[in-house]
């Protein structure tokens, strides 16, 4: 009987505790690839790989991260730039220490769900030219698609 309490116990307090899921997510027009996130204990996001897809030096991105619970809104909780040197075709392996685990916890906690998603994603890039890609400016040579307005 006491197994089967204890057994119990542990179940419910697994299932009290939530989970969070890191991810990234990268826009189709951005000159920036992040894949392979790794995780320490104190960062969702210590650290990703970086991928200069464009024809132009990079020399900083804007990272965002959100949480959402899977209502239609997410919530910016942390962001930063990251400052690199970024050559067309390099990929580099960088830092960036965000999403802190500790914080995110409590937020589950705070909202009393058991899951979350946490998502990284580039807000910016900053060419080496003093250019930048943002995704609200159209991407040369992208058509963008505009639906005709309901008469």
């Amino acid at each position: 009987m006491l197994r089967i309490l204890l057994a119990l116990g542990l179940t419910g307090s697994l299932a009290q505790a939530g989970q969070l899921v890191f991810t990234t997510v990268t826009p189709g027009s951005c000159p920036v690839w992040i894949s392979a996130p790794e995780r320490s204990k104190d960062f969702g996001f210590q650290s990703l790989a970086v991928l200069n897809d464009s024809d132009r030096p990079i020399k900083s991105v804007h990272l965002t991260v959100t949480f959402s619970t899977g209502a239609p809104r997410e919530e910016v909780v942390d962001g930063g730039h990251v400052y690199l040197d970024l050559d067309p075709g390099q990929e580099k392996r960088l830092d960036v220490f965000l999403g802190r685990i500790e914080a995110l916890n409590q937020k589950l906690k705070s909202v009393r769900r058991e899951l979350a998603w946490v998502k990284i994603t580039v807000e910016s890039a900053e060419f080496a030219d003093g250019s930048r890609w943002d995704p609200d400016a159209p991407s040369n040579g992208i058509p963008v698609f505009r639906p005709a307005p309901l008469k």
